[in-house]
């Protein structure tokens, strides 16, 4: 994944100033805006192991429960686990996820819902992390005549990070909210869906928190917005 501050592009479609906010009350303590980025960056990561590769996965294997021989309202239980070390990632989670789907009056499978835990960590070239993080929320679009799925979820993490440039050490919160995220069946990628977080912490002994917003635009990227400044997120 790659994380670019997109400034210039967004003095055109924005209108702000890409100078420091000298009343930024994080501007001098804790972490900068951009680190903020970085950290919802990273739990987005695919290649990490973030939510993005555990939403799509979730999908994939409801698909093929679908596809199988499945039951009305049952609750569907199994562990999950994930390896990565590739590209100067290295990556790894364990935990455990459960669905349940649902059907119409045709007993054909119309949506389902789901949450899931587990612990990571993950080494890349931009932070180091430990923690654990959990997931509910739906999953529409089962029919085989739909396109996509639209997955909403509430997203919360709980990590231990090192940002590799600055060296510094974090502690780290973080809460997302994702609407419609919608997954294309045949690609089995985001296509698009938007979301909003918060993320507080301590670094160097000082606080700090941030909100701000997601957006994801297809092509395996996606946008997080803080106070108006934009960054890229690529995540191929």
């Amino acid at each position: 994944m790659i994380l670019t501050n997109t400034c210039l592009a967004f003095l055109f479609l924005a209108n702000f100033s890409c100078s420091k906010n000298d009343d930024d009350p994080n501007s001098e303590e804790a972490i900068t805006e951009e680190e903020a980025a970085q950290l919802v960056a990273s739990s987005l990561e695919e290649d990490s192991g973030g939510s993005i590769e555990t939403m799509v996965k979730l999908t994939i294997e409801v698909q093929v429960t679908i596809e199988a021989e499945y039951n009305c309202g049952y609750t569907y239980e199994d562990g999950i686990s994930y390896q990565y070390d590739q590209n100067g990632i290295n990556a790894s989670y364990t935990g455990d996820w459960s669905y349940q789907i649902h059907c119409n009056d045709q007993n054909l499978a119309e949506s389902a819902t789901y949450s899931y835990e587990k612990t990571a960590t993950a080494s890349t070239p931009r932070v180091s992390a430990t923690g654990s993080s959990s997931m509910s929320g739906s999953l529409d679009g089962l029919g085989a005549d739909v396109p996509a799925y639209t997955l909403t979820g509430t997203y919360e993490g709980d990590y231990s990070q090192q940002l590799v440039v600055s060296k510094k050490n974090v502690e780290s919160e973080l809460s997302m909210e994702l609407n419609s995220l919608v997954i294309d069946k045949e690609t089995d990628s985001i296509t698009s869906g938007s979301g909003s977080f918060t993320l507080t912490g301590t670094s160097n002994n000082s606080s700090f928190s941030y909100s701000g917003t997601i957006e994801f635009m297809g092509n395996g990227s996606a946008t997080v917005t803080i106070e108006g400044h934009t960054y890229i997120v690529l995540s191929n």
